[in-house]
Order: structure tokens, then sequence, then C-alpha cells
């Protein structure tokens, strides 16, 4: 497989991931130690970024927009797609995200992500703004 194939083939299973809630399937796609940074979590460890992501969401769905990938030979890439959800019991809301990763040596898993998005619909969601 290429490498831009296997950044593809990430990008998919990620978004795959967001969309099944399966937390075990979102983790299996990080390494042990990987970190998740957003906008309103701060950085934090991946397991529990995403533990708690799937616990306050439902009704997942994206729509796949690109997937770059880094052409100097870094360990990067990164998803635009757009997300919609519902938080908690409210209504769904659709957010554009762009999630930048760093790749593990071997390009398999993620090392970290750090997701970028307009806080405020998702600050009104969670009744915060």
């Amino acid at each position: 497989m290429s490498d831009n194939d296997r950044i593809e083939f990430l990008a998919r299973q990620y978004l795959r991931a967001i969309e099944n809630g399966d937390v075990s399937e979102m983790l299996n796609l990080f390494a042990e130690d990987a970190t998740a940074t957003s906008p309103i979590s701060g950085k934090q460890p991946a397991r529990d970024f995403y533990t708690n992501v799937m616990k306050i969401t439902s009704d997942r769905s994206t729509v796949h927009k690109n997937t770059f990938s880094d052409t100097s030979g870094a360990l990067q890439m990164a998803v635009h797609f757009d997300y919609t959800r519902t938080i908690h019991d409210g209504h769904p809301e659709t957010i554009e995200c762009v999630d930048l990763f760093v790749l593990t040596d071997d390009q398999s898993r993620f090392k970290s992500v750090r997701i970028i998005y307009d806080t405020a619909p998702v600050l009104v969601d969670i009744g915060e703004a």
C-alpha cells in the first residue's frame, strides 16, 4: 500500500469510527500514549477525549471533504470534514472540522490529533454560551 493510500485509509477509518460511535474502534487508530487537543477540552489523552465524545454525542455522521498529506516527508496528515451530531438530548448540529494528525513512524496509527473547528455552535449545544 502506498503512503497516500495508507493515509486515505486511515482518514476513512477515522470517520467511520466517529460515525459508529465505537470507542474501541476509534482507540485502535491511536498509539497507546496518543493525545487529542480540541478548542474546548484542551490537550488530554486521546482515550479520555474520545470516550467522552462518544458518551455525550449521538446520531453522528460525517461528510468527508478532503484528506491532506505532508509532501515534505513529515509524518503528518489532515482530514477536512463536516461533522453532524447531537449533544446530549439536543438537536443535530453540523460543524466543519479539520483534524491535524501526527502519525507513528510506520504510519499505521495516530500519535496525536489537533482538532480545529468554530466553537460557537458547540458552546451553545453544551450550554456554555
